[in-house]
C-alpha cells in the first residue's frame, strides 16, 4: 500500500532482495508520488526520503552523489546518438511544508500522509500534500527509471530545505553540475514558466532602549484592519502597512508641535508579510483633546489612501509609566524609510523588481527592533537600497544587521532554452506558453548566481492551495508534464 509508512521504513533499511527492489522501482509517475507521500519529509527532516532516492540510484545502477546536508544528484548517461548533445539539469526539492488543520493528530516526522483521490485531484486528509515539490521528485524518478525514450545526459538534482532556509541549494557542490541548461520542476501551473525571481536580504534595525519614568498621559494607539499579504506577491498592490502608517502619523504629530514619547512598538509577525496591524503605546504632555483630534484627522487621510482596505484604529488613554529616550529618532526613521515597490520591470508591465517591506516591530527591556525585507531581481539594486537604509539609520543613531541573504534570477530575454520550450509547448498543445516573473525567492536564483551562463526554465503540474491543508494536485496534469518533458528531452 502506498499509504503505509512500513514500506518507506523497510525500503530505507534496504531489506528487500534485488529482484523485489527492481519490481518496486518499475512505476509510473503517480505511483512514485504516492510512494513519496508514504515517507515523512518535512523541511529539515528529509533523510528518509533521501535514503529512498539513494537506494533508487543504487538499484538502477546510476551514478550519484549525496552531501552531508542531504542533497542528492543522480546521473543518467545520454541515449545512443545523443552523446554530443548538451547535458540537461533537472531539479526539484525534497522537502515539504508541514501544515495541518487544528483538529489533526498527524505527526509529520513519523506518519505517512493519508492521501485520497477526488474529482481528478489528489488530496491529503487535513494536511498539506507536499505536491510542492514532491511532484518534481516523482517526475525525475520516473524519467530516471525509464529506458524507453531518447535524451541527452541527465543530471537530476534533489535538494533539501527549500521551504525554510535554502540551505540545500547553497550547499550543492559546484563540481556536481556540468549542464548549462536547467529545467526546474518547482512550477505549480501548467502552461506557465517562471522567467525570473527575486533575491533578498533581511535587515534588523535596532535602537538601544533607555527607559525613563514619565507622569504624562499614556495612550494605546492600535492600527488594524489592513489586508496584509505576502510581500513577494501583494506588495505590487500598494497595500497599506501598519508600521509605515503609524510612523507617518507620529511624524505629523511631531511636525505640528505635539509631544510623542514611545513606551513600546509591537507590530507584525513575519518579515515577509505586509504588516496588517500594530500596537503603539506612548505618552504625551500635549493637550489630550487636541492630540486625539489631530490623530483622527491623520488617520482619516490614511483611510482615503487605501479605499479598498478596511483600515481602522483605536486610540485609548492609559496610565503613565516609562518611556524610551529619544523616541524622535524612531519616528523620523519610520516616516522616511522606503516602503513598497521601488522599481518596476522593463519587460513586464507593473511587475516589481525591487521592493522593501516593513515586517515586524518588537520592543524589549533593552532594545527596539524593526525587521524589514528587501527583495530584488538584481544584486546591484539590492545593494543600493541596503545602503540607502543603512545611511538613513546611521543619521538617527540606529544600527543595521543584515541576515538571510539569497540571490535573484534576472530575466534573460534571449534564453534559447525558453525559446525551445515555447516552440515545443505550442506544437504539443497549440497554445502559447505564458512567461511569468515572480517577486518571490526560488532556488533558480542561487543557480544563476553560481553559474551565470545557466539557461533556466521552470515547469510543473497544477498544484492548488500549496502550503495549506487544502493543497491538491490535478492528477492528469502530472501525467501531462511528465509526458511533455519526456518528449521534449528528445529534442534537446
Amino acid at each position: 500500500s502506498f499509504g503505509g509508512f512500513e514500506f518507506g521504513y523497510i525500503f530505507v533499511s534496504a531489506q528487500r532482495r534485488r529482484g523485489e527492489m527492481e519490481e518496486i522501482m518499475t512505476k509510473d509517475v503517480l505511483d512514485y508520488f504516492k510512494t513519496i507521500c508514504s515517507i515523512p519529509h518535512p523541511s529539515g527532516h528529509e533523510e528518509l526520503l533521501g535514503n529512498y532516492i539513494e537506494e533508487f540510484a543504487q538499484n538502477n545502477e546510476l551514478d550519484y552523489a549525496r552531501n552531508e546536508i542531504g542533497d542528492i544528484i543522480i546521473y543518467k548517461e545520454a541515449t545512443p546518438g545523443y552523446a554530443d548533445h548538451a547535458p540537461i539539469l533537472l531539479q526539484g526539492h525534497m522537502d515539504m511544508v508541514a501544515e495541518k488543520d487544528a483538529d489533526s493528530n498527524h505527526n509529520f516526522l513519523t506518519d505517512p500522509l493519508e492521501i485520497y483521490e477526488e474529482d481528478g485531484y489528489l488530496h491529503a486528509t487535513k494536511t498539506t500534500l507536499g505536491a510542492d515539490d514532491g511532484v518534481a521528485v516523482a517526475i525525475m524518478l520516473a524519467l530516471l527509471s525509464d529506458n524507453s525514450f531518447k535524451h541527452p545526459r541527465l543530471e537530476c538534482l534533489f535538494t533539501v530545505q527549500e521551504e525554510t532556509t535554502m540551505d540545500g541549494i547553497t550547499h550543492v557542490d559546484k563540481d556536481w553540475i556540468h549542464a548549462r541548461k536547467m529545467i526546474s520542476l518547482d512550477g505549480d501551473v501548467v502552461g506557465e514558466t517562471n522567467v525570473s525571481s527575486a533575491g533578498g536580504v533581511q535587515l534588523t534595525i535596532r535602537k538601544n532602549a533607555t527607559f525613563v519614568e514619565s507622569h504624562d498621559q499614556g495612550y494605546k494607539f492600535y492600527v488594524k484592519g489592513l489586508l496584509g499579504g505576502h510581500s513577494g506577491d501583494a506588495i505590487k498592490e500598494g497595500r497599506g502597512n501598519a508600521i509605515k502608517i503609524a510612523g507617518l502619523v507620529f511624524k505629523a504629530c511631531l511636525d505640528n508641535g505635539f509631544d510623542i514619547r514611545f513606551s513600546s512598538l509591537n507590530a507584525g509577525q513575519k518579515a515577509n508579510a505586509i504588516c496588517r496591524d500594530g500596537l503603539f503605546t506612548f505618552q504625551s504632555a500635549s493637550n489630550k483633546e487636541e492630540l486625539k483630534a489631530f490623530i483622527h484627522e491623520r488617520m482619516e487621510e490614511q483611510k482615503a489612501l487605501y479605499p479598498l482596505e478596511p483600515l481602522d484604529y483605536t486610540l485609548e488613554e492609559e496610565q503613565s509609566g516609562y518611556v524610551i529616550l529619544d523616541s524622535d529618532a524612531l519616528i523620523h526613521f519610520l516616516a522616511l524609510c522606503p516602503y513598497g515597490v521601488e522599481k518596476y520591470s522593463y519587460y513586464f508591465n507593473h511587475f516589481p523588481v525591487l521592493s522593501l517591506n516593513l515586517g515586524i516591530m518588537e520592543t524589549t527591556e533593552k532594545v527596539v527592533e524593526l525587521i524589514l525585507l528587501i527583495r530584488s531581481e538584481n544584486e546591484i539594486n539590492l545593494k543600493l537600497l541596503v545602503n540607502e537604509v543603512e545611511t538613513l539609520a546611521s543619521l538617527f543613531g540606529l544600527s543595521v544587521t543584515p541576515s538571510d541573504e539569497y540571490y535573484g534570477w534576472s530575466y534573460a530575454p534571449d534564453s534559447q532554452l525558453r525559446k525551445s520550450y515555447k516552440e515545443a509547448y505550442k506544437k504539443a498543445y497549440d497554445k502559447e506558453l505564458k512567461e511569468v516573473p515572480t517577486h518571490g525567492g526560488l532556488e533558480t536564483g542561487y543557480m544563476s548566481r553560481i553559474f551565470p551562463d545557466m539557461d533556466i526554465v521552470t515547469m510543473g503540474p497544477n498544484c492548488i492551495d500549496i502550503h495549506t491543508p487544502q493543497e491538491r494536485l490535478e492528477i492528469k496534469t502530472l501525467y501531462e508534464v511528465h509526458d511533455f518533458l519526456k518528449n521534449w528531452l528528445g529534442e534537446l
